[in-house]
């Protein structure tokens, strides 16, 4: 598990959909552009949705979560993939 780190936030997700998201702000911040990006995540031990702008002027920061899941995050594959489609999207 990681957190992202955004405007003083925790957001907790896996590793996989911490780097996809990291890359595509990457990408977004290389074209000069922003891009509202919809992801599984965990609030207070919950499941929950996670919607983050991201782009050009925006700092981001992932590193290893101190909290430990048993199970697997519901939708995080297909979240992946599709942030991942994404930044290859952007060229």
């Amino acid at each position: 598990m990681k957190d992202i780190l955004i405007e003083g936030h925790r957001i907790l997700t896996t590793d996989a959909l911490a780097d996809a998201v990291l890359m595509y702000a990457k990408g977004l911040r290389d074209a000069g552009s922003t891009e509202i990006v919809e992801f599984p995540s965990i609030h207070d031990g919950a499941p929950t949705v996670c919607r983050m702008l991201l782009g050009a002027g925006i700092a981001l920061a992932t590193l290893e979560a101190t909290t430990a899941l048993a199970s697997d995050v519901p939708g995080a594959d297909a979240a992946c993939a599709e942030i991942a489609h994404r930044t290859a999207a952007l060229g």
